[in-house]
């Protein structure tokens, strides 16, 4: 990491092992994937179920955060720049080399969509058109098999726009958060509609949160963290959160469709 860049990630925590006020870090979130984490027109400010439970964390560690929504792609870059923490990130040999983990606080399932016969394993897959996230990895087995040519994945930013390019035909299938599908599902556009789920899940995946290596004091705060997400689970408020932030996610959706 540059000199710059380096000071740039200490900056983040400074204060924090000394008997200063801690100063706020910034995690970053990808802006559109909703109801996980997304941004609404009117603010930056990264909403849905990991910003939730990433806040919770922090609030619970007396750690003053700002929780910002930004695209995937240049929240990988800020990371590495030392700029931001990333909130909701997999875990990947490459940025093992890069960074540092938390212990899981969320495992996400990963559900394909299709408008023909459901998903059942990944050779379902060959030959056929994918809509994804840009930037996203969705596991070891899939990024092999697409580096490999095996099929053709189309970028875009939202989950939404995948789910219209299925039903208009122009995606063969969609890999989606399975919270995002059933949300969608629910909206008046793709109700009743033939876009059907796999009858098995791509798989499930941890979520972390990331911090760069160079980061001072980055172990500690993981640290803390860890341990605070724990008693999140165990007092039954993560369960609580996702569910207010389905509902409220749900219900701004239906409001922007209106």
């Amino acid at each position: 990491m540059k000199r710059r860049q380096c000071l740039a990630a200490c900056a983040l925590l400074a204060g924090q092992s000394t008997g200063h006020a801690l100063r706020s870090v910034a995690i970053g979130f990808d802006e559109g994937s909703p109801p996980t984490m997304y941004r609404t027109v009117s603010s930056g400010v990264a909403q849905g179920i990991y910003p939730a439970l990433v806040g919770a964390a922090f609030a619970a560690l007396g750690h003053p955060c700002e929780l910002r929504a930004v695209p995937f792609k240049r929240l990988l870059a800020a990371v590495d720049e030392g700029q931001m923490l990333a909130g909701a990130v997999i875990r990947t040999p490459e940025r093992e080399q890069r960074w540092l983990f938390s212990q899981p606080y969320f495992v996400e399932r990963l559900a394909v969509y299709t408008r023909r016969a459901p998903f059942r394993s990944l050779g379902d897959l060959t030959g056929k058109r994918v809509g994804v996230i840009r930037g996203w990895s969705y596991g070891e087995a899939f990024d092999t098999a697409r580096r490999l040519g095996r099929f053709q994945c189309e970028e875009v930013a939202t989950d939404a726009h995948n789910f219209a390019k299925l039903q208009r035909g122009r995606l063969d299938h969609v890999v989606v958060t399975e919270l995002a599908g059933r949300m969608l599902l629910q909206l008046r556009e793709f109700k009743g509609g033939n876009i059907v789920a796999g009858a098995v899940v791509l798989g499930a995946t941890p979520i972390h949160l990331a911090l760069p290596r160079a980061l001072e004091g980055g172990a500690s705060l993981l640290a803390g963290f860890n341990a605070a997400t724990e008693q999140l689970n165990k007092d039954g408020m993560v369960d609580l959160l996702v569910a207010r932030e389905v509902g409220v996610t749900a219900e701004m959706v239906r409001a922007q469709g209106a």
